[in-house]
């Protein structure tokens, strides 16, 4: 395990030098692939996500959270009793390293991206993230409800780790339950909250610590998780402006994102991941423009309330 934590260490540091330094054209054929909803039988879409174990469980709520990156506090909204999420997922890969599930009945979702700097050491730099989301996914079914995203990583990094699966990756797990949307976030996948088409909670930043919180969320609220191929390549106020427009199925706003981030990541126009780049040449770091070429995983889930 202590090589698997340093493999970690090694390759969060890595992955925005060598992953942005990998650009493969997809001018032709990009496969674009819609997963079906996990069936009640345990049929699952794909797996994927992991990290760093740290030994404190920093918290936060939508009481505390401030103005810093994207980060705003919520506007008081009329309590449901039961929510869920009517969620889609879709999945453009480049590497095929990412891997995602989602889980209606227990109302949460993963998305994990195996860090690309264990690529050059001939590992499968997907397969920390498959598994780790595999073993996530069966925790769902043997954990009752509600869901604690932070234990469920917890115990799906060991079991992982335990099997000696290569690799390592970034994370996010997210769980509702009543009207409580709970995370726990690992690096930079991540997720965002949106309410009247503004982003309440949102933009992930890279940490190899994870990241735990929870939020009272209410029905009509847009909820997109999603890896860095979605958010090095989408802005703020796109998403915002794709949410706001609405009037679409989750699939098919789930299918919308993932066709904007693909555009951008192709593009020479300035990115999240480019300006991000740019305040780190200071530091040694090479200097990137336009968009950031990557696997793409994009999950949609409209919070309604239960029973709809």
């Amino acid at each position: 395990m202590a090589i698997l934590m340093e493999q970690l260490e090694t390759g969060m540091k890595q992955i925005s030098v060598v992953e942005g330094s990998v650009v493969h054209a997809l001018d032709h054929g990009a496969r674009l692939r819609v997963l079906p909803y996990l069936k009640e039988d345990g049929g699952a879409c794909l797996p994927g996500t992991t990290g760093s174990q740290s030994q404190s469980k920093p918290t936060a709520t939508d009481e505390d959270l401030d103005d810093g990156v994207s980060f705003g506090k919520l506007q008081k909204a009329p309590r449901v009793r039961a929510l869920r999420m009517n969620l889609a997922s879709c999945y453009v890969p480049d590497h095929d390293e990412d891997a995602h599930f989602v889980h209606p009945k227990s109302g949460f979702v993963g998305v994990a991206d195996g860090v690309g700097g264990c690529r050059g050491k001939g590992v499968d730099a997907g397969a920390f993230a498959r598994a780790l989301m595999k073993h996530a996914l069966a925790g769902a079914n043997t954990t009752a409800n509600p869901v604690d995203p932070y234990s469920l990583l917890q115990e799906a990094y060991l079991k992982a780790a335990g099997s000696s699966t290569p690799g390592a990756s970034t994370a996010v797990i997210v769980s509702l339950s009543g009207t409580t949307l709970r995370w726990a976030c690992l690096g930079d996948s991540g997720f965002a909250v949106f309410r009247g088409g503004k982003m309440r909670h949102g933009r992930p930043t890279a940490s190899r610590t994870r990241v735990v919180g929870e939020m009272q969320v209410a029905v009509d609220d847009v909820v997109v998780v999603g890896t860095d191929g979605l958010f090095d390549n989408v802005f703020d106020m796109d998403l915002e402006r794709m949410v706001r427009r609405g009037c679409l199925s989750p699939q098919m706003m789930a299918e919308k994102i993932a066709a904007t981030a693909r555009k951008a990541s192709k593009s020479l126009a300035p990115s999240p991941f480019s300006l991000e780049s740019a305040k780190n040449v200071k530091d040694g770091r090479e200097r990137h423009f336009g968009g950031k070429v990557d696997d793409i995983t994009v999950i949609v889930a409209y919070i309604v309330p239960k029973g709809c």
